[in-house]
């Protein structure tokens, strides 16, 4: 009996965010059944945000884009193993979250073969005076997305968002 399993291949992009003016990391919360999502990246509004986005294994990437807004990228190293590109990213003209309220982060790239990902993350945005809620939960350490290309699509699939 002949397969129907699609044959493709799997990568993996960490996504590591801190503060650009000091390097501080950026928090999220574990919000359980109450939103679509069960964890929340904590960002501020009015703060510039250096990304990194780590391929294993390699990938060429033509373009990065962040809630919808395109980021100039610099490829900081690349080996057969693993490519990294770093980028700063601001939240300027972005509205804090109301009470309750989450929003949709994505992250579009791009690759040199025409490939797309697109990745959402749950996402709050606190005012740039509070310095409590939007440092309490855990200290995020990267986004670890776990990605799929199938032979023969244009995008790619998205297998899971990890918070580590």
């Amino acid at each position: 009996m002949a397969s129907t399993r699609t044959e493709g291949s799997a990568f993996k992009l960490d996504v590591n965010i801190t503060k650009s003016d000091d390097s501080s990391p950026v928090f999220f919360k574990i919000d359980g059944e109450r939103f679509k999502e069960t964890q929340t990246l904590k960002l501020q509004v009015i703060t510039t945000y250096r990304i990194s986005f780590e391929f294993r294994p390699s990938k060429e990437v033509s373009e990065i884009s962040i809630a919808g807004g395109n980021v100039e990228h610099e490829l900081k190293r690349s080996d057969e193993r693993s490519s990294h590109y770093e980028c700063n990213w601001s939240t300027s003209g972005m509205s804090e979250s109301k009470k309750k309220d989450r929003l949709y982060l994505v992250i579009f790239v791009k690759f040199q073969d025409g490939k797309e990902l697109n990745a959402r993350v749950q996402c709050k945005m606190y005012s740039l005076k509070d310095k409590n809620h939007v440092m309490w939960g855990s200290c995020l350490k990267s986004l670890q997305i776990d990605c799929r290309v199938r032979d023969g699509q244009s995008h790619v699939d998205i297998q899971q968002v990890l918070f580590k």
